[in-house]
């Protein structure tokens, strides 16, 4: 039987059980546009907790120094930890399963420009940890090595720093005051919004500077070595995660003279062990299956619609087998004719679902807000699962019509 006369054949069905073919066509729908959205949105909820947790740097790590643990040493023992320029430069030519080691080195400062004051998140970095955070510029330039290098007294200053001190007149060129010491803006920091992983303050809070200059006018008083507060470091591959940590804690504590397990006196954590907490693949795969289930719902009714076919056209059946049609005929009529409904539902369906999942994705949402994804594959994966369904509905009332007994059927009135 030809497509064409399948289309048909479907049409007339449809005409003859409008109301339920209404409903059928609905569920097809439904469950079609569903698979997309709903398959899209688990997409969506991923990327927005990846996005979340990966603002502060994609495949972070960071490491900083504590006090050894009374497990290791008596409590009149203990003492406390930690890191150098030394440390950092070590780490930096020994690690494997790290792609970049950087350093941070903090001290709140008291920053002022044109009257105002705040107390600011000073930042001592290099041009490692500003690679591993991986936040664009709105406007100058980042901090490089040759600040670091002649201990240049310049910033970069966060979105929301940038707002609250410089107000709507300064920028990049402006000087500010740093606990008394000028320094020149050179860069602004694109916006970065909701953080899921954070440490002391927001991106947006932060005040970044060069870190040699920062180690030099804010040393520590108990060592004149340059120290670092916390060592950054990006993971090559976050399956990793746990061999790379494992990696940077037995270098570290060797060079700190500490038990390499001394979770107190090295502490480590990646954002990505965080967002692994989260069942993201099991919630994507049962938002899958909720729509798949509603999908099938749909087949049921366009199998219910086809069997009450099959016993109203027992007549014009038995009189296509006996002007010559073979049993296969049938058979592929109502199999055709199944298909083709199915095929109309989910193409429609389809379309829904693209639309909606594409007029969602240009919402002006807030960061913590998921909507969906749209990819190709989600369509290919609806065609697929409504064509399954359709296929699966077509047999058993195609079945039921092949095996209509003409003699019988031809004795009705």
């Amino acid at each position: 039987m030809s497509g064409f006369g399948a289309l048909r054949e479907a049409a007339a069905t449809l005409r003859t059980h409008k109301g339920r073919a209404l409903l059928t066509l609905f569920g097809i729908a439904w469950g079609s546009a569903s698979v997309i959205l709903l398959t899209g949105w688990g997409d969506g909820v991923r990327i927005m907790m990846e996005r979340g947790f990966f603002k502060t740097g994609r495949n972070l790590g960071e490491a900083w120094a504590g006090r050894v643990s009374e497990e290791f040493s008596p409590i009149v023992d203990r003492r406390w930890l930690w890191f150098t320029s030394a440390d950092l430069a070590a780490l930096r030519g020994r690690v494997k399963r790290s792609e970049r080691v950087g350093g941070e080195y903090w001290q709140w400062a008291a920053a002022t420009y044109r009257g105002r004051t705040r107390n600011v998140d000073l930042r001592g970095v290099d041009p490692e940890a500003i690679e591993i955070r991986g936040i664009d510029v709105a406007a100058g330039r980042r901090i490089n090595q040759t600040d670091l290098d002649h201990r240049r007294r310049v910033v970069v200053l966060g979105d929301e720093i940038r707002r609250t001190l410089l107000g709507p007149h300064g920028g990049v060129g402006s000087w500010i005051r740093l606990d008394g010491r000028p320094f020149e803006v050179v860069g602004l920091l694109a916006p970065v919004g909701v953080q899921l992983s954070q440490d002391r303050m927001l991106i947006d809070e932060q005040t970044w500077a060069p870190l040699s200059t920062v180690q030099a006018l804010w040393p520590q008083e108990w060592t004149e070595d340059p120290v670092v507060s916390k060592v950054l470091f990006r993971i090559r591959d976050r399956n990793d995660v746990a061999l790379a940590k494992q990696e940077v804690r037995a270098i570290l504590a060797e060079r700190l003279r500490v038990a390499p397990d001394d979770d107190e006196a090295i502490g480590i954590y990646s954002p990505i062990e965080m967002l692994n907490r989260f069942p993201l693949d099991q919630t994507r795969g049962f938002l899958f299956l909720l729509a798949v289930t509603t999908l099938g719902i749909g087949g049921i009714g366009v199998v219910s619609m086809m069997l009450d076919a099959v016993h109203e056209r027992r007549q014009e059946i038995g009189i296509r087998l006996a002007v010559g049609a073979t049993r296969r005929d049938i058979l592929g009529l109502f199999f055709f004719e199944t298909l083709a409904i199915t095929a109309s539902g989910g193409l429609v369906g389809a379309g829904l679902g693209v639309a909606s999942t594409w007029a969602l994705g240009r919402l002006d949402v807030p960061d913590l807000v998921p909507v969906p994804i749209l990819q190709l594959r989600l369509v290919l994966v609806a065609v697929g699962v409504f064509g399954a369904v359709g296929v699966l509905a077509g047999l058993w009332p195609a079945w039921r019509a092949a095996r209509v007994d003409p003699a019988i059927t031809l004795r009705i009135e």
